[in-house]
C-alpha cells in the first residue's frame, strides 16, 4: 500500500527551502548544520551527519508486516512493541482482550517471523514491554486491573531459548503500567499509574530471578512513561494526573538512585480545555525523548476526549532553557486533528501517542504512531515549527482479521500505538492493535 500523504503539508515544507537550509537563521547561525551541534557533558561536537537531507522527499516505505497470533485468542489487541539494540528481534504487548507477549524475528525487515507467544498465568494483559540491556531478557508490565506489577522472561539468557521462553523473575506488589530498563545498566523503573503511590520504583535486576526494590521517586499520582539517556545520564519521568501534571527531568548518573534536576509544571500553562485544535495547551503528559545530537527534549500530551493533544520541542539548553528550566519552543498536532466528540465515536482517536526520535543526516525528525492517523513523521529540524512530512495508514490487510469484541469498539484501523527506531539498521517498528507489527525505512 502507498503511503498516504498530506500534499498541503508537502507544499509548506518546500516553501520553507525544500531541504535541510530551514530556518536558516535560527539562533543566528547560518546555516541548520550550525545549528544541529550536540554538547554531552559541556562539551560541543559535531553531530557527525555529513550529507543533507532533503526532507521535503522523504517518506515512509513499508518493508514488512506481520499479522500476530497471541495463542487461540482472535487476531488484535497488540499494544506497545520493543526493539533489541542489534535490530534482531522485536517483541509486542497486549491490551484489549488479548493476553501475553509475542517475539518476532526482524533480522530481515521485510520477512517477519513470530518466534513465540507466551501468555500468563493471570490471563492479564502485558500492555508494556522492553527488552533489557543484555541479550535474552525483556521485560513486561502486568496490567494494573490484575494483581502483579512486572514480569522478567528469559528468551535466552539462561533458562529459555527464543522458542522456549519462560517467566523467570516478576513482582506482585505494585500496579506498573509501564516499565523502562535502563539502556546499560541491570536497573530497572516502574511506573506507579495509582494517584495514591509515588511516580516510579526503581528496582536492581542484576539477578533476573529475584528483582530487588531500592525505592520510589516523585510525587504521588498517574506517573506515566520514562525515558533514559545514557549519553547524557538523564531520564525524564511524565506525569499525567495526581499531585502534578507535567514532567521532571532527573540526574541518573547513579542509575539506582534518580535525582531531581529540574521540572515543568503543566498546571501553570494554558490548558486543552481552554484552547482550539492546533493551539499550544498543555495536559496529560504522556512521555518523552531526548534529542540526541541537540539540547532538547520532545514530549508529547495524551488526551481522550476533546481537543487532541499534541507534541511539544522544549528547549533543555539548546538556547534559553536548561534542564532546571525547560522552556517551550516549538508545538504541533497530527495532520488531521480534530476535536474528539460524540460524531467521531471513539476516544483516543486524534491525540498524539508513542514516538521516537529518528536523526537522518542533518535533519531531525518524528516519528510516531497517532492512533487513527497511522504512522506520522515529523520534521522537527527547526524544532521551533514542528510539521508533518509523510503519514502511512496501518490498515493493511484489515479485512482479513478477526479481532474480539473489546478490539471493534475502538472503530476502524488504523489504531497505531507505538513507534521506535533502531539506529543500528536504520529502521523503524511500529505496532498497531488491529494490524500488527510493522517495519519501516525512510527513504527520498
Amino acid at each position: 500500500m502507498k503511503p498516504l500523504r498530506d500534499t498541503r503539508t508537502r507544499r509548506r515544507v518546500l516553501r520553507r527551502s525544500g531541504a535541510v537550509l530551514v530556518g536558516s537563521a535560527l539562533a543566528g547561525c547560518s546555516t541548520i548544520k550550525d545549528v544541529i551541534q550536540k554538547r554531552q557533558r559541556g562539551k560541543n561536537t559535531s553531530d557527525g551527519g555529513d550529507e543533507a537531507t532533503d526532507v521535503s522527499r522523504l517518506s515512509l516505505r513499508k518493508r514488512g508486516q506481520a499479522h500476530l497470533s497471541a495463542g487461540s485468542s482472535p487476531s488484535g489487541g497488540y499494544s506497545e512493541v520493543s526493539v533489541r539494540k542489534d535490530g534482531k528481534y522485536a517483541v509486542v504487548g497486549t491490551k484489549w482482550g488479548t493476553t501475553g507477549t509475542v517475539l518476532v524475528d526482524v533480522s530481515d525487515s521485510s520477512s517477519l517471523k513470530q518466534v513465540h507467544y507466551l501468555g500468563n498465568s493471570n490471563d492479564a494483559p502485558n500492555i508494556d514491554v522492553k527488552f533489557d540491556s543484555r541479550n535474552g531478557l525483556y521485560h513486561r508490565a502486568i496490567e494494573k486491573t490484575w494483581s502483579g506489577n512486572f514480569e522478567i522472561v528469559d528468551y535466552g539468557f539462561s533458562a529459555g531459548t527464543p522458542t522456549n521462553p519462560t517467566v523467570v523473575g516478576s513482582v506482585s506488589d505494585g500496579k506498573s503500567h509501564n516499565v523502562r530498563p535502563h539502556p546499560t545498566k541491570p536497573v530497572l523503573y516502574t511506573m506507579n499509574y495509582g494517584l495514591e503511590s509515588n511516580g516510579f520504583d526503581v528496582y536492581d535486576v542484576s539477578d533476573p530471578t529475584s528483582p530487588r526494590k531500592l525505592g520510589e521517586y516523585g510525587p504521588q499520582g498517574a506517573g506515566h512513561d520514562i525515558n533514559v539517556d545514557p549519553e547524557r545520564d538523564l531520564l525524564c519521568c511524565a506525569y499525567q494526573s495526581g499531585q502534578f501534571i507535567g514532567f521532571i527531568i532527573y540526574d541518573v548518573s547513579d542509575p539506582r538512585n534518580p535525582t531531581e534536576i529540574g521540572r515543568f509544571d503543566y498546571t501553570k500553562r494554558k490548558s486543552y480545555d481552554e484552547a482550539n485544535v492546533g493551539e499550544e495547551a498543555f495536559g496529560a503528559a504522556h512521555h518523552g525523548h531526548f534529542d540526541p545530537r541537540r539540547d532538547l527534549l520532545v514530549l508529547g500530551d495524551e488526551r481522550p476526549q476533546g481537543v487532541p493533544g499534541g507534541k511539544h520541542v522544549f528547549d533543555i539548553g539548546w538556547k534559553n532553557g536548561s534542564l532546571k528550566n525547560p522552556v517551550p519552543v516549538g508545538f504541533t498536532v497530527s495532520p488531521n486533528a480534530r476535536r474528539m466528540e460524540d460524531e467521531y465515536a471513539e476516544r483516543f482517536d486524534w491525540t498524539g501517542h508513542h514516538f521516537d526520535i529518528v536523526p537522518k543526516g542533518e535533519a531531525t525528525l518524528v516519528a510516531s504512531a497517532d492512533w487513527h492517523e497511522g504512522v506520522v513523521v515529523y520534521d522537527i529540524t527547526d524544532p521551533t515549527t514542528p510539521t508533518p512530512v509523510d503519514r502511512y495508514r496501518t490498515d493493511d490487510g484489515v479485512s482479513d482479521i478477526r479481532v474480539n469484541d473489546e478490539v471493534s469498539q475502538l472503530g476502524k484501523a488504523p489504531m497505531a500505538w507505538k513507534t521506535e527506531y533502531n539506529e543500528e539498521r536504520d529502521f523503524i517498528v511500529a505496532s498497531d492493535t488491529f494490524t500488527g507489527l510493522y517495519t519501516f525505512e525512510l527513504t527520498s
